[in-house]
């Protein structure tokens, strides 16, 4: 009976050993798995950002080559403005000669042939008959000169013509390459689109409530204070971040992981144009409202706007009377407001390099760009940071 019992209990704890084992097998294998999962996750993730890193040259190189075209098409469309003004003005000349000299012609052109003849028979004294002599020699002249100035405005109308008519042929060609650059950039933002590193639901909207509260600010300043104190906060928030995760570490007696940077950006600030255009007035010329706090471009129509600076966007919206305004926190405490554009090719909360594109001034007309420069809230002059 005894027997029996010790060996029921033998079998029972064999059993039960082999369940043991099986289930810390099974939990190893587990582990494996889970090893294996986040592996190929922080695979994917590395991937995601090198996609996102080699996209994100490729739109700085071609906004470059966009701009470029961009810039030869706003100096051919000058040149062949400055040709065609110079043709009418020709044009105007030729005819203003041709009216002068049109009533004189058969006059002098008589005279010219046979002037003494015409005085002779004239029942004048000889001295006056010297006289007359002596004027038609001095009307002759003046006509040839007339003659001579008219033949140089001909020819001058005629070689404008040539060189406008080469020009705007210039121009449909240089027009053409600036919209070939231009459908190919769009074509990298389409491909951005499907690569663009998605936001968590709460950063999402933290971002979102930022930008509704700097879309009700009353002024462009009072949108920009806005921006800084939101940013002050997310600094206060990730600082207290770093302290809890240092005090976890040192509770562990493990050294707390060094916050990641953000990646070096390879050009240099103020290398890069917003856009291809004219400076049409500085900081602090005088205007209606005061002294201007930014700059002012002219640009072709359509022309594509790029950020000088590398940096995260605060607020990429329609914004009072500046049109589609975008506001880059440029670091160091600085803000690089880009306004007047028709069309934004960025979001919120969304980490540009420099030189990438953010959007497009009017496809029509005679756009501009406003550029406003905040350092720790008050306006400075864009053009050290531009180079201009």
């Amino acid at each position: 009976m005894m027997r029996g019992w010790f060996l029921g209990a033998a079998i029972w704890l064999a059993a039960g050993g082999g369940v043991a084992a099986q289930s810390a097998a099974e939990a190893q294998r587990q582990a494996a798995e889970a090893r294996r999962a986040a592996e190929a996750a922080e695979e994917r993730r590395a991937e995601a950002e090198a996609e996102a890193e080699r996209l994100a040259t490729e739109r700085v190189a071609g906004a470059a080559r966009a701009q470029d075209a961009e810039r030869a098409l706003l100096d051919a469309t000058e040149r062949a403005e400055a040709l065609a003004t110079a043709e009418a003005a020709a044009r105007a000349e030729v005819a203003e000669l041709s009216a002068r000299i049109a009533p004189l012609l058969p006059v002098l052109m008589r005279v010219a042939r046979e002037p003494a003849p015409l005085l002779l028979a004239a029942p004048v004294p000889p001295e006056e008959v010297t006289l007359g002599l002596a004027a038609m020699r001095g009307m002759v002249r003046e006509a040839q000169l007339l003659a001579a100035r008219l033949r140089d405005a001909a020819t001058r109308a005629r070689e404008e013509a040539e060189a406008l008519d080469a020009a705007r042929a210039r121009l449909a060609a240089t027009e053409a390459a600036a919209r070939e650059a231009a459908a190919a950039l769009d074509a990298q933002f389409a491909d951005a689109q499907r690569n663009l590193t998605v936001q968590t639901r709460a950063e999402r909207r933290a971002v979102e409530q930022a930008e509704a509260a700097i879309a009700r600010a009353t002024s462009l300043a009072e949108a920009l204070a806005r921006v800084e104190a939101a940013q002050a906060r997310a600094e206060a928030a990730r600082a207290r971040a770093e302290a809890r995760a240092a005090a976890a570490a040192a509770r562990r007696a493990r050294p707390a992981p060094a916050p990641s940077a953000p990646p070096a950006d390879p050009t240099p600030p103020g290398s890069i144009a917003p856009v291809a255009g004219r400076l049409v007035r500085g900081f602090g010329s005088p205007g209606e409202g005061g002294p201007a706090r930014g700059l002012t471009f002219s640009a072709a129509p359509g022309a594509r706007v790029v950020t000088p600076c590398a940096g995260s966007i605060a607020f990429a919206a329609p914004f009072r009377s500046y049109g589609q305004l975008v506001i880059v926190e440029c670091g160091a405490g600085q803000h690089l407001v880009l306004g007047g554009m028709a069309r934004l090719d960025v979001r919120a909360g969304q980490r540009l390099r420099a030189g990438e594109p953010v959007g497009v001034l009017a496809p029509s007309g005679s756009p501009t760009l406003y550029v406003e420069l905040r350092r720790r809230g008050e306006a400075v002059d864009p053009r050290p940071l531009l180079r201009i």
